[in-house]
């Protein structure tokens, strides 16, 4: 409007008289803005298509303010074969009791300061089949690699899988071969596993690492550290230590007490509190940086995973972040990615409806089970719904009508009721509001705390579609009214019949 001169009304007008229903302080997506245009007399050239492209090209700089900055390390490998154990025992703590049937289902950044004062961050990444997408992003964001193969199992389908990840990201390859303490422990036969995966060890003429250890007892843990770090300085890492930080979000959660919370890795420049960050499409000012071992921080150097909080919404894990000079050009950026994402979301939209149609001409019988995924963290959110899409066959499938962060709400409930859904709580729980709505219109609603469990339940409710559903029914309902003591039968209640 100002541009052209134009009250801002008028192009409110010309807007609605196309069929698009703007507010005043709205942005308008190219193709409106070029026909709102003419429609005024007036030629439209974009001078610059990208908000990001100018905000990027500032962060560039010399060679010579590169510093060397610590390794970042990914522990990748098969379920149970004792990744998380081995960082237990570096980090001397106890993670594995606290997860869910003892495996994990969150990525955990940790940094870690040796005996020799060198510093290393370690990536723990699930290693159940279903979380694919989240080892994929902890190979992409790594430097080095220690795969962990138990000695007395051998190269299982997640152990390919990570050789893939970490070879197409191109990352060095550590190998500890793990749980030596074991009778049955066979290291010769998983350096030969190995070896016809392309990963020929040192001592037979190849380039790959491969230690021998046990995580429980700690023999061996050194020497792995050792080659990590002899490993790290063959790549000559270097970051940016001045300027403003740039990483990527590793994991994100919305916590009951604190809000938004978000693991970032810092890849260049230093994050300080007081910052203002943009992680994807959201924003915040840094109140606080807490360490992985819950000490409050002032600033986070390059390699540093931290916890943030202060952003106004949940960011994908995945997410790259950026600290940028104000909050105008925050909101400029995270405005700009907002729209993108509901361009792609129209789209996606559109090939779903035109793939229905071709659907239903084909085969209208095909039942569909829809569910709704509310999760504690973006990553795990993410991998369940991956893992659900490989769900189904010809006859019955599985469409995830909406999947987030957080506690089960009312409009999750709604929503469910409006779509005939099935709401499934991965590490939340409901809230008193919501709970009333599941109860009185007797929707179905499960709460899990294992990926597998959850993905044994949404396959027995697929199959159930098929067959007749079995559930319980309640025949009759009394109200206590009195409660009266009996020396012959103890309580007894007095109770009126309801229905």
């Amino acid at each position: 409007a100002t541009m052209m001169e134009v009250a801002g009304n008028e192009i409110i007008s010309a807007c609605m008289s196309l069929g698009i229903m703007v507010t005043m302080n709205q942005r308008l997506d190219a193709e409106t803005l070029t026909i709102v245009a003419e429609e005024f007399g007036f030629s439209v050239e974009f001078a610059k298509a990208d908000v990001e492209e100018n905000f990027e090209s500032d962060v560039e700089d010399k060679e010579s303010d590169l510093s060397p900055r610590a390794p970042i390390v990914t522990v990748m490998g098969h379920v149970d074969h004792g990744k998380t154990s081995l960082l237990d025992y570096i980090r001397k703590e106890n993670v594995i009791a606290g997860e869910s049937g003892g495996i994990t289902q969150h990525i955990g950044a940790y940094s870690v300061t040796l005996e020799n004062q060198e510093k290393i961050t370690f990536l723990d990444t699930p290693g159940h089949e279903a979380f694919t997408s989240m080892r994929a992003r902890g190979a992409n964001t790594t430097d080095v690699v220690i795969l962990v193969v138990a000695a007395n199992d051998g190269v299982m389908p997640q152990t390919e899988e990570a050789i893939n990840h970490a070879k197409a990201a191109g990352v060095s390859i550590v190998v500890a071969i793990n749980k030596m303490d074991l009778q049955g422990a066979d290291v010769e036969r998983i350096k030969g596993d190995l070896a016809a995966k392309d990963l020929t060890p040192e001592d037979w003429g190849g380039n790959i690492q491969m230690v021998p250890v046990s995580a429980l007892q700690g023999d061996g843990v050194d020497k792995l550290l050792e080659a990590v770090v002899l490993e790290s300085e063959l790549l000559e890492l270097k970051a940016h230590y001045e300027g403003q930080a740039q990483g990527v979000v590793i994991e994100s959660e919305l916590d009951k007490f604190r809000g938004a919370v978000a693991t970032l890795l810092v890849q260049n420049g230093t994050l300080k509190v007081g910052d203002i960050v943009v992680c994807g499409s959201a924003v915040g000012k840094v109140k606080s940086i807490i360490s992985s071992d819950g000490n409050k921080l002032k600033s986070a150097e390059p390699s540093f995973a931290v916890e943030i909080l202060g952003l106004n919404s949940v960011p994908d894990a995945g997410e790259t972040f950026q600290v940028v000079k104000n909050d105008k050009e925050a909101r400029e950026i995270a405005e700009f990615r907002e729209n993108k994402i509901k361009d792609r979301k129209v789209l996606k939209q559109r090939d779903e409806s035109l793939g229905n149609i071709f659907e239903s001409m084909g085969q209208s019988d095909k039942k569909v089970l829809n569910v709704i995924l509310k999760s504690d963290v973006a990553g795990t959110s993410e991998a369940i719904v991956a893992a659900m899409s490989d769900i189904g066959n010809d006859d019955a499938s599985i469409k995830v009508v909406a999947s987030g962060v957080g506690g089960i709400s009312e409009s999750d409930v709604n929503l469910a009721l409006a779509t005939e859904s099935i709401i499934l709580g991965f590490n939340v729980r409901s809230d008193s509001s919501a709970k009333k709505i599941v109860e009185t219109e007797d929707l179905i609603l499960s709460y899990h705390s294992i990926i597998y469990e959850l993905i044994d339940e949404v396959k027995g409710r697929l199959s159930g579609l098929l067959d007749p559903i079995v559930k319980e029914e309640i025949v009759g309902i009394a109200e206590v009214l009195e409660v009266f003591n009996s020396p012959k039968f103890g309580q007894v209640a007095g109770c009126m019949v309801e229905e």
